[in-house]
């Protein structure tokens, strides 16, 4: 036999083994992954978009409110509240100004 069909079995041997221990390697669980990372990095910001969401509704609802106490009327945009009642309209929040009433957009 030549040194060829030797390579070529010593190749084969080496796959078959190669081949079966790559079959008893444990599967990561998937939140260890990349896209299990992934999706809990996006899953955090929007838990945090929704924490920063709701701190800014009540801190703009109460400017409304106080807005309303002082005029006798709802502002007619957010932007009608600053400088006086805020510093700066956060984003993320829609306003409706017939009934006074902030929350946070696409909800």
């Amino acid at each position: 036999m030549g040194w060829k069909a030797i390579f070529v079995i010593a190749m084969a041997i080496a796959g078959a083994i190669g081949y079966y221990l790559w079959g008893k390697v444990e599967q990561a669980p998937p939140e260890d992954t990349l896209p299990g990372y992934t999706n809990a990095l996006k899953n955090d910001e929007l838990k945090a978009q929704a924490a920063a969401g709701a701190a800014n509704l009540q801190t703009v609802q109460e400017a409304v409110n106080k807005y309303r106490g002082m005029k006798g009327s709802n502002p007619s945009t957010l932007q009608d509240l600053v400088p006086d009642y805020l510093d700066h309209v956060p984003g993320g929040l829609q306003y409706d100004s017939s009934t006074g009433t902030v929350s946070v957009a696409g909800q």
